[in-house]
């Protein structure tokens, strides 16, 4: 594939590995940690003078929080603001970007419970973590229902404040805010509908992707940074151009590593995804291809949650040999010619432009 541009040049030299996260996302990162610690330091001081329990749901959100995001969310915020003109030490803009990730731990927390997924960044997740502490400890009724409950109630506190950092905040960002909060959960709403579909059209799939991942993990977050800074709609639009196929090319690499990545780099079950019935693009694409025999196994296999490592390898191959990957690998260096194209026309620095290329290069090259 072949990139054009002055801040595609920064894609040119050498790919950026996961392992190695690139100077814009360290930046940013940092500014997102500072604020993070400081917003939980305040409130386990504050709530914890009240009553010590208070403390316990806010200690497990921080241990969630620090267990290795990305901060990807805060980046691109991070990003679009300070090309757009705002003071890179801008407490409004560290507020925004602690409320990005506050959004995406509640995101996460409850997804973990709707899919019943035992781990998360390598560890036991939250609702499981809940489960073993009442088993540990012999309360009294069911250790599920406990688990659920307890992790449901800690990723509503992760939204409460993300709302919180967003309140001193101008009109234009909350508008924006608002709207991503909208538009995550009916793309979950896409997601879990499908999973219990016995098929996925390639647009339904799609639609989900974009909704669940694509808008709420560049897009929006890209837009608030630019709307701290007063942007036009013009330079919304534009950004849009940029940020919904780098945000879709981030999604489908997921989906593949879904299926199959290295379950020691992307710390979480190979298979998972086709173990929950996940309505990806993969599949659909899979499905698309499969004689009507093969499409019969693969359909008797997947969304099993019992899926065994024999069950789950069934199903790779099925899906490797429908030619499936190649096609979606495809379809991401088109979404990535895509955003590379617009990425010199933004109405941002040059320092920004090409820290987004970097950022392009982390998201659809990265392996966990």
């Amino acid at each position: 594939m072949s990139l054009d541009g002055e801040a595609a040049q920064a894609l040119i030299p050498e790919q950026l590995l996961p392992s190695h996260a690139p100077a814009a996302l360290t930046v940013a990162s940092a500014v997102a940690d500072r604020i993070l610690d400081r917003v939980f330091d305040e409130e386990l001081e504050r709530w914890g003078r009240m009553d010590s329990h208070f403390r316990e749901p806010l200690l497990a959100l921080r241990r969630f929080v620090d267990s290795g995001g990305k901060r990807l969310r805060p980046s691109f915020c991070y990003w679009a603001a300070v090309g757009s003109g705002v003071d890179p030490e801008n407490p409004l803009l560290a507020r925004a970007m602690a409320g990005l990730e506050f959004l995406h731990t509640f995101a996460l927390v409850h997804d973990d419970v709707m899919d019943n997924s035992a781990t998360r960044r390598g560890e036991p997740s939250l609702h499981q973590r809940y489960r073993m502490d009442h088993l540990r400890e012999g309360l009294r009724g069911s250790p599920e229902h406990y688990g659920n409950a307890m992790a449901i109630l800690a990723g509503d506190l992760a939204f409460a404040l993300a709302d919180r950092m967003f309140q001193p905040l101008g009109f234009r960002p909350r508008q924006v805010f608002s709207e991503l909060k909208v538009e995550v959960n009916l793309g979950q709403y896409l997601d879990i509908a499908g999973g219990v579909m016995r098929e996925s059209s390639l647009e339904r799939s799609e639609r989900t992707a974009i909704y669940k991942s694509a808008k709420y993990t560049v897009e929006r977050p890209m837009h608030i940074g630019s709307a701290l800074s007063g942007g036009s709609d013009r330079a919304l639009a534009l950004i849009s151009k940029f940020a919904v196929p780098l945000g879709l090319a981030f999604q489908l690499k997921d989906d593949i590593l879904g299926a199959f990545g290295d379950a020691a780099v992307t710390r979480k079950p190979v298979g998972d995804d086709l173990r929950e019935g996940k309505p990806t693009l993969l599949v659909a694409l899979a499905r698309r291809e499969l004689s009507p025999e093969e499409r019969s196994v693969f359909d008797e296999h997947f969304g099993q949650a019992g899926l065994d490592t024999d069950g789950i390898g069934i199903l790779q191959r099925l899906i490797a040999g429908s030619g499936a990957v190649g096609r979606l690998e495809d379809r991401i260096d088109g979404l990535l010619q895509e955003a590379v194209d617009v990425l010199d026309r933004l109405p941002f620095t040059r320092e920004a432009r090409i820290a987004l290329a970097e950022l392009t290069a982390f998201v659809v090259d990265r392996e966990a």
